[in-house]
């Protein structure tokens, strides 16, 4: 009675028998404590147990295995070791029943091994149970090299072959990146069972294989043999890989005739679909379907609403699953903090994170960096650090979200602190904490945690396996102007087909001013095969315009048709501009006709400045009014394309008029660049007082841009007594430009005073203010050649010299060219 009633659940009634027996013997007392363990009342079955040792009885093998197993359900795994230690001569399944428990267990590497060893020492001979569990614990540690060891032993005990070991062996190559070991496991298996074939299939999901997942789930049906709810979790994790919905629908409908969609294994996984492709309402109604919802159902619709927009749905969920009983969990707490985050719902959030404390669940890494993620976004950085206290410090993650929220926050020196503790506390930095660090340097700063940063991550392999982190060391070096660092950076990168990179590199080359290093990194990249995108078009095409380059603009527009993009508004947007800098401005409009669909205000802009600065001010304004009658409401830049067009046109009446209509009528408050353009307006039209009145009259402060506008005015018309006031101002505002000395001297100059001029000159002299020499391109052929003022570095620079003599000589005998003193005094200046 004592050995059936446990077995049947009457353990209450098989106690009772059990304390009327005088002296149970051995089988008495093994009964008795495996009917408390089967129950799952490991405290009872252990005081049973000391009861046993007490009264002088001696555990026979069946005995002491069982009490392994329960003190190994109960972690106390050291204590399961040392009672394996004190039996006489344990047996295979006593050390199977320890190895098994340590195997489950992660981070003890080395005492499962050591366990094997000593087993072996003992001469027992391994069984099929003891190599299922050795390639388990190396699967999870992924220990290839241990787990080929344990490999080679099974063939050698001809264990190999045994469908229990094949399946763990498949589960070890491909949980390490192995793959093909695993599929030769699996095909040169005698015998597959539907563990191996689920074993095939999750190693195949797991390394992205996920084709030939699906086509291995339709060789087994083809074969008749039947699915079963692990199979089906695999296939469909496969098709929510794939992004194929239809697909996915179709495995459903599989599970559905299977008789499979009640398992709540494939209800959980199949809703986990839904929410991955965004098809929130099927993921709803499937949810409703499930009868008993564990935890991981609940999770699974609230990741999918958070992730797909619903976050207030999401948070709702919460308070349902909470209210239903289900025991809330890191990842429904860590997704609906996000949620809030995401909405800027802080106070919410805030409640949220005393329900986690109720929970203690907040030293949890994934809660703290989502707490702090939200405190971030906030403004509240000392919520940060207090969260930041009460996570298990073992963990880099939350340090890195607290990194990134410093970074946001600009606080880059507290920033730069918390990383080099990180450092002291000899945690292991990841890429993420690398990038939250080079995103917020800046200055000279910059530059010296680059090349620090840049030294640790190549010492630590962190530079080789990510290569956003090269890019950003990219950037800073080229922001810090130092781009032969970047340069050799570049070289050293070890994947060069990565468009997102090529991209990144491209644009940091001509945001820096380093347009032709971005044509060189263009072609370049173009040499390894790899196609642009639109965001590459553009930012070549920046380069191309700052550097006028319109053969090779001209040979980009090519490959932007060719590759389909010359219907997309930016690369459209950045060919207008490009030929509009380049002189071409017929085919910019080219560009702009033949684009379709003309909603983005940026192309009407690009276009309109397009026209304005090359001096077609009446097809600006022609398009201004055509974009008006598209129903486009113009912003800020356009009208400071309309200000230029008038500004060239010397229309003067019609820019007051666009200028006071900005605010006025469309509502647009006029920014320092729409106050230039209109002080350059009435400058160049002789309206010098009314100028003066525009600027004594600004919501702010006139800056430099202000005071040299109207300085240019005051020259054009000779106002030499107004633009002292202007070079006054503009020299006390930018001591060290040298455009206000080359506009105060060519204002001098202009009205004769010649002796002024020399002032201005010496001023500029003694003040250690130097001009940096003007450059220009001049493309012959296919090269392409660059000049500075007196240059002397091009090979054929005298012959280029004697040629400019005979111009000059030229220009002096023709009576068109006025003002030549102007043009003597320009060049004694540079």
């Amino acid at each position: 009675m004592i050995r059936e009633d446990p077995r049947c659940g009457r353990v209450g009634d098989a106690r009772r028998v059990f304390g009327g027996i005088a002296c149970p013997d051995t089988v008495c007392w093994t009964s008795m404590i495996s009917g408390y363990h089967r129950a799952g009342r490991y405290g009872e079955a252990l005081s049973l147990f000391s009861r046993m040792l007490k009264m002088g009885s001696s555990p026979d093998q069946v005995t002491c295995v069982t009490v392994i197993s329960i003190l190994a359900s109960l972690g106390r795994l050291d204590d399961a070791r040392a009672l394996l230690k004190r039996m006489p001569a344990p047996s295979m399944v006593a050390w199977n029943a320890v190895i098994s428990s340590y195997a489950q267990q992660s981070g003890i590497k080395h005492e499962v091994f050591g366990l094997y060893k000593d087993m072996k020492r003992q001469g027992l001979w391994p069984s099929r149970s003891t190599f299922a569990s050795m390639l388990s614990a190396a699967a999870n540690m992924k220990a290839s090299v241990e787990g080929r060891q344990f490999h080679a032993s099974s063939v050698r005990h001809g264990l190999d072959a045994n469908v229990f070991v094949g399946s763990s062996l498949i589960n070890l190559y491909a949980k390490c990146g192995c793959i093909s070991e695993a599929k030769s496991v699996f095909y040169f298996s005698r015998e597959r069972n539907i563990v191996m074939w689920n074993a095939m299939l999750n190693g195949l999901v797991r390394n992205e294989l996920q084709e030939e997942a699906i086509q291995m789930f339709w060789y087994m049906t083809r074969l008749g043999l039947e699915a079963d709810e692990f199979t089906f979790v695999s296939v469909l994790g496969a098709c929510a890989y794939l992004d194929s919905h239809c697909l996915g629908r179709q495995v459903q409908c599989v599970t559905i005739k299977n008789g499979m969609a009640a398992s709540l294994l494939v209800a959980n996984a199949t809703l986990d679909m839904h929410s991955k492709f965004g098809a929130t309402d099927d993921a709803k109604t499937l949810f409703n379907l499930i009868p008993y919802k564990d935890s991981v159902s609940w999770n699974a619709l609230i990741v999918g609403l958070a992730h797909n927009g619903e976050e207030e749905a999401a948070i709702g969920m919460l308070g349902l699953m909470n209210a239903d009983g289900i025991t809330l969990d890191e990842v429904s707490f860590a997704t609906v903090v996000n949620a809030c985050s995401n909405i800027r719902a802080t106070e919410t959030g805030k409640q949220i994170h005393c329900l986690a404390m109720k929970y203690s669940i907040c030293s949890n890494h994934a809660v703290g960096s989502s707490l702090i993620d939200l405190y971030s976004k906030h403004g509240d950085v000392e919520s940060c650090r207090k969260v930041l206290a009460q996570v298990d410090a073992s963990s880099i993650v939350p340090i890195n979200a607290l990194i990134a929220c410093l970074v946001q926050n600009d606080r880059d020196d507290e920033a730069i602190q918390l990383f080099q503790q990180v450092l002291r506390d000899r945690l292991k930095p990841s890429s993420f904490t690398f990038s939250s660090i080079l995103s917020g340097c800046t200055g000279l700063l910059s530059s010296i945690v680059g090349k620090q940063a840049h030294c640790y991550t190549m010492k630590s392999g962190l530079l080789t396996d990510d290569s956003s982190l090269g890019v950003l060391l990219i950037r800073i070096y080229l922001k810090s102007k130092m781009p032969e660092d970047a340069d050799k950076l570049l070289t050293e990168m070890p994947d060069h087909k990565s468009l997102l990179e090529w991209t990144a590199i491209i644009s940091g080359y001509a945001q820096n001013g380093y347009s032709l290093q971005s044509l060189v990194s263009f072609w370049r990249m173009r040499s390894y095969d790899v196609h642009s995108d639109e965001a590459t078009f553009a930012s070549i095409l920046k380069a191309c315009s700052e550097m006028t380059a319109l053969n090779d603009g001209k040979e980009i527009h090519g490959l932007i048709i060719k590759s389909g993009f010359n219907s997309y508004e930016t690369s459209t947007s950045a060919l207008i501009d490009m030929y509009s800098k380049c002189g071409d401005i017929t085919s910019s409009f080219e560009a702009f006709k033949q684009l379709e669909n003309k909603q983005s205000i940026t192309l009407w802009n690009s276009m309109i400045v397009g026209f304005a600065k090359n001096g077609y001010a009446d097809e600006a304004l022609l398009l201004f009014q055509k974009m008006q009658k598209s129903q486009l409401k113009p912003d800020d830049v356009t009208f400071l394309g309309v200000l230029i067009a008038c500004a060239h046109a010397g229309l003067i009446s019609v820019g007051r008029h666009y200028f006071d209509s900005m605010n006025k009528v469309y509502g647009l408050k006029p920014r320092v660049d729409h106050y230039a353009c209109f002080i350059d307006l009435l400058g160049r039209g002789g309206h010098l007082e009314e100028a003066e009145e525009v600027i004594n009259q600004l919501p702010f402060r006139p800056d430099g841009v202000i005071w040299a506008t109207y300085l240019a005015g005051c020259r054009m018309h000779n106002d030499e007594e107004r633009g002292k006031v202007a070079a006054k101002k503009l020299t006390e505002l930018e001591p060290e430009n040298s455009s206000t000395y080359v506009l105060v001297s060519g204002l001098h100059a202009a009205a004769g005073n010649w002796g002024e001029a020399k002032i201005a000159r010496e001023a500029m002299r003694e003040n250690g203010v130097t001009k940096f020499p003007g450059c220009s391109w001049v493309t012959v052929g296919n090269k392409t050649s660059l000049f500075l003022v007196q240059d002397k570095k091009h090979p054929d620079s005298l012959s280029i010299y004697e040629k400019l003599d005979d111009l000059t000589g030229m220009m002096k005998k023709d009576d068109d060219i006025e003002e030549y003193d102007m043009l003597i005094s320009a060049e004694m200046f540079t």
